[in-house]
C-alpha cells in the first residue's frame, strides 16, 4: 500500500489551496459575479478534504476494497522511471493503456511530480475535478447568460457525491475534468462564441484514453444538439460552410469515441451487450455486495432503471451504514426533483431556445440507460457522479418569479421565441442590435 506521509499531503494541499485563489477570483470577476468565490471557496475546501476522508471510509466501510488500490501502486511503480524522463510501461503489466492503463500512468505522473504519497495525489486529482466543476459552471453561465443561477452553483459545487467520489485517484475525477472542459467548448459552439472547437478537442483528449463510452455519450448529446437544438434564425446565421465543418469535426470526434469504445471492449474481453454487462457485474466475492440489480435494454423497463441510478437505495430499504448515508443523499435528490417541478416544465421549450440544455438532456438519459446495466449498485453509485452536472442543468433553468410576466425566452412557446427571433433580426440589421439580449431576456422588453 501507498504511504501518506503528514507532511508531504499538507504541502500538497496548502499549495492547490494557494493556486486555487486567484483562479477563483479571475473565475467571479469573469463571471461577474462575486457571491461565487464563497461557494467556490468552500467547495474547494471540502474537495481537499474529502481526499482523506476517502481513505477512511473506504478502509472501515468496504475493507480496503476500492479501484485506487490498483491505480495507486501501479503509478507508484512508474513514477521513478518517470521522474528520471524513463517513460517505458511496459514492466508494470498495465493490460493496455485504454482505461484502467490511463489511470495508473496519469498516478505516475503525479507521484513523479509530488512524490509517492496517497493522500497528497488524491488531493490532486480531486483539485482536478473541482477545476472541472468550474467548467460545468461556466457552460451553465454562457447558455442562461445573465439569468439567475445560484441554484446550479449551489447544487453543483456542494453536492455530495461530486466532491466525495472524485476524491481519489479515479477515473471519476478525469473524466470530470475532462466532461467539464468538453462541456464548456460545447456551450460555447452553440452559443456561437470563439474557441469551442479548440476546448472540445481537449476534453475529448483528456478522457478518450479513460472512458471513451461516457465520451461517446457526450458527443452523441452535443450531436443532437447541433442539429435539433439551434433554430432556423441561428441555423441560417451561422452559413451552410460553418454548418458542413461542425458536422464533420463532430463526426470525427463521435468516430473517433465509438473506434476506441470498440477496441477497449474486445480489448478487455468485455462484451457490448448491455445485458452481459449486466451479468458479468453480478456475483460473489468482493466488490459484489451491491450486485442484483435486473436489467434489461427494453424501453419498457426503462422507469425501473431510472429508479436504480437516481433514488435506490432510499431510508426505507437501506441496509448498513454505507447504504443510509446513500440513501439520505438519494432523499435529498427527490427532494430537488419534486422542488424543480417548474422547470421540468419548461424542458421542452429550453431545449429548443439553448441547444446546451438539449444535449445536457440527452446525455442524462443515454446514460442512465447505460449505467443502469452495471447492475451492481456500488458501482452505479459512484459512477453516477458523470451524470449529476447534467441532470442538475434541467432542475436549474432559470425561471421569473411567480406571478409576474415570463422575463426569458425559454418561458415561451416555440412558435413565438421564433417569431420574437424574427424580429429581432429584422431589427438588428436595420440599427445593429443584436437577436438577443445578453441576459436570455425577451426581445421585446418583457
Amino acid at each position: 500500500m501507498v504511504s501518506s506521509p503528514i507532511a508531504g499531503f499538507i504541502i500538497v494541499g496548502l499549495v492547490l489551496f494557494a493556486i486555487s485563489r486567484p483562479i477563483i477570483h479571475r473565475v467571479a470577476l469573469a463571471e461577474g459575479k462575486p457571491w461565487l468565490i464563497r461557494i467556490m471557496m468552500i467547495s474547494l475546501i471540502l474537495h481537499l478534504l474529502a481526499a482523506p476522508t476517502q481513505v477512511y471510509f473506504v478502509d472501515h466501510f468496504y475493507n480496503g476494497v476500492a479501484d485506487f488500490v490498483r491505480y495507486e501502486n501501479k503509478g507508484a511503480f512508474l513514477a521513478p522511471g518517470f521522474r528520471h524522463l524513463n517513460f517505458s510501461i511496459a514492466s508494470a503489466n498495465l493490460g493496455g493503456i485504454v482505461n484502467n492503463g490511463s489511470v495508473s500512468i496519469a498516478a505516475g505522473i503525479v507521484f513523479a511530480i509530488i512524490g509517492i504519497n496517497q493522500i497528497a495525489g488524491f488531493m490532486v486529482f480531486s483539485w482536478l475535478a473541482f477545476l472541472g466543476t468550474i467548467l460545468f459552471f461556466r457552460a451553465f453561465s454562457l447558455t442562461f447568460d445573465g439569468a439567475d443561477q445560484r441554484r446550479y452553483a449551489y447544487l453543483l459545487f456542494l453536492f455530495p457525491s461530486l466532491i466525495f467520489w472524485t476524491a481519489d485517484i479515479s477515473k471519476e475525477a478525469i473524466m470530470m475534468l475532462s466532461l467539464g472542459v468538453t462541456c464548456y467548448g460545447a456551450a460555447k459552439v452553440l452559443a456561437r462564441k470563439r474557441g469551442g472547437f479548440l476546448l472540445v478537442l481537449l476534453g475529448v483528449a483528456i478522457g478518450v484514453m479513460v472512458r471513451p463510452n461516457v465520451l461517446l455519450v457526450a458527443m452523441g448529446g452535443f450531436t443532437i444538439a447541433m442539429m435539433f437544438g439551434q433554430s432556423a434564425v441561428q441555423r441560417n446565421a451561422s452559413g451552410a460552410g460553418r454548418r458542413v465543418l461542425r458536422a464533420t469535426f463532430f463526426g470525427a470526434l463521435l468516430g473517433l469515441s465509438i473506434y476506441l469504445t470498440l477496441h477497449y471492449l474486445h480489448s478487455s474481453g468485455k462484451s457490448f451487450s448491455l445485458e452481459q454487462t449486466a451479468k458479468n457485474n453480478n456475483g460473489p466475492g468482493a466488490g459484489f455486495g451491491s450486485s442484483g440489480v435486473p436489467y434489461s435494454t427494453s424501453l419498457a423497463t426503462y422507469p425501473r432503471d431510472i429508479y436504480y441510478v437516481l433514488f435506490d437505495p432510499l431510508p426505507l430499504n437501506a441496509h448498513g451504514t454505507s447504504q443510509l448515508i446513500a440513501a439520505l443523499e438519494n432523499s435529498f435528490i427527490v427532494a430537488v426533483i419534486l422542488l424543480s417541478w417548474r422547470q421540468l416544465k419548461m424542458v421542452p421549450r429550453a431545449m429548443f431556445a439553448r441547444g446546451y440544455v438539449m444535449m445536457c438532456v440527452g446525455y442524462s438519459l443515454g446514460f442512465m440507460y447505460a449505467i443502469a446495466a452495471l447492475g451492481n449498485l456500488g458501482l452505479i453509485t459512484r459512477e453516477r457522479t458523470l451524470l449529476f452536472p447534467f441532470l442538475l442543468v434541467p432542475l436549474c433553468i432559470p425561471l421569473s418569479p411567480k406571478g409576474q410576466r415570463p422575463r426569458y425566452e425559454w418561458e415561451l412557446r416555440r412558435r413565438d421565441r421564433l417569431r420574437l427571433r424574427n424580429a429581432a433580426q429584422m431589427r438588428r440589421r436595420s440599427s445593429g442590435y443584436g437577436a438577443r439580449p445578453p441576459d436570455g431576456r425577451l426581445a421585446t422588453g418583457g
